[in-house]
């Protein structure tokens, strides 16, 4: 085997068994679960587990908590609440080339950023950023 067959299998090593190894410490889930996250509800579908690696995601400020869910496939979840939003709007939470959109019942922005599909919005007194690798993911998740 010369040496540019030894970089392939290794290539293909990395793609197949890293996603098998990262998926042993998170638990799939094979029904939605709601969840209630800094006080806001969401739903998070069927074979999402909460990842528990520790992430940089800071969109709503040191003031905004996290939380993660990734499935066997590649899709990701990302939740982001700041809940002392206290009187903000919609429009604070704007980002360059977002359209303003509605998604069951809360209006907000939405837009794409790399591999990610952005919705933000207010409720409450909560800033709120969902990320979603599929974009039909943000009505399910969003409720």
């Amino acid at each position: 085997m010369n040496f540019k067959h030894l970089i392939l299998v290794a290539l293909i090593l990395m793609v197949f068994i890293a996603p098998a190894c990262a998926s042993e410490h998170i638990n799939y889930s094979n029904q939605s679960t709601n969840i209630t996250f800094e006080g806001v509800e969401f739903v998070i579908p069927v074979g999402f587990g909460e990842s528990k690696d520790v992430q940089n995601f800071d969109d709503l400020g040191s003031q905004g908590k996290t939380t993660f869910y990734v499935n066997e496939y590649g899709g990701e979840i990302i939740i982001t609440v700041a809940s002392d939003w206290l009187g903000m709007s919609i429009d604070d939470l704007y980002k360059e080339g977002a359209s303003k959109t509605r998604i069951n019942g809360h209006e907000g922005w939405n837009y794409t950023e790399g591999n990610l599909t952005y919705f933000s919005y207010v409720d409450g007194d909560s800033g709120i950023i969902v990320g979603v690798t599929n974009q039909t993911r943000l009505s399910e998740v969003i409720i």
